[in-house]
């Protein structure tokens, strides 16, 4: 049973890296491929490799049982063996203290068959280990093969939920009125553009030149006004 269940798994295991592979080396000749080729043949390997992972998905379950019926047994059969070692060492020891004769063909008939109950089950229990082992190691095959589709499920719909909010437009053209209004300073008005403090009825800045604000739409205004009355001359 574990034997042929191993095999199916398997061949969907090799199954599935075919495909991986196919798809990697089309996207290798993506550049020299026609775009509309190229999708109909990428659709076509990803319909195929979703349907091996759900056979895979399938074929875990009955797979995880086997592996829990394979340890269940593992145990109990530990627990005897344990109990078998156990009398084949009470055997030897009650020899040792004169309560058995060693050369008695009674006494090494009993310990032959305690010995051979042990042995079998250490034989049983080897196979057993060995079959859990080959199981377990294709589960983890399954679990790396079924990972990368589990994730992609779990991203599509957790992305909305991590995104990070952005702030408001309000918040945002709060911040922007605060980083556009100049502080004054106890000078005067600081420059907007170097920074250098002013007296308060200056238009332009001592330092670079530049207008300080709304004063300097005052200033334009008086010399429009001297522009115009040179015209009238």
């Amino acid at each position: 049973m574990a034997e042929v269940l191993e095999a199916r798994i398997q061949k969907l295991l090799d199954q599935r890296l075919e495909l991986v592979d196919r798809l990697s080396n089309l996207d290798s000749l993506k550049d020299e491929t026609n775009s509309r080729v190229y999708v109909r043949i990428k659709k076509d390997y990803e319909a195929q490799l979703d349907t091996v992972l759900g056979s895979i998905g399938e074929e875990k379950g009955a797979l995880v049982s086997k592996v829990d019926e394979l340890s269940s047994k593992i145990d109990k059969l530990e627990k005897s063996h344990q109990e078998q070692s156990d009398a084949v060492d009470e055997l030897q020891i009650r020899a040792r203290l004169r309560e058995h004769d060693e050369n008695d063909p009674d006494f090494q008939k009993k310990l032959d068959i305690v010995k051979n109950e042990r042995n079998k089950t250490a034989n049983e229990l080897d196979l057993l280990r060995s079959e859990l082992g080959e199981l377990r190691k294709v589960l983890r095959d399954v679990d790396d093969a079924t990972a990368g589709r589990a994730a992609a499920a779990a991203g599509a719909s957790s992305k909305a939920a991590t995104e990070e909010p952005t702030d408001s437009i309000d918040e945002l053209d709060l911040e922007d009125d605060e980083e556009l209004e100049e502080p004054a300073t106890a000078d005067g008005v600081k420059c907007p553009s170097c920074g250098h403090p002013n007296p308060a009825q200056n238009p332009f800045c001592e330092e670079c030149g530049a207008a300080l604000g709304a004063e300097d739409d005052e200033f334009a205004d008086d010399f429009d006004l001297i522009d115009d009355d040179e015209l009238d001359l």
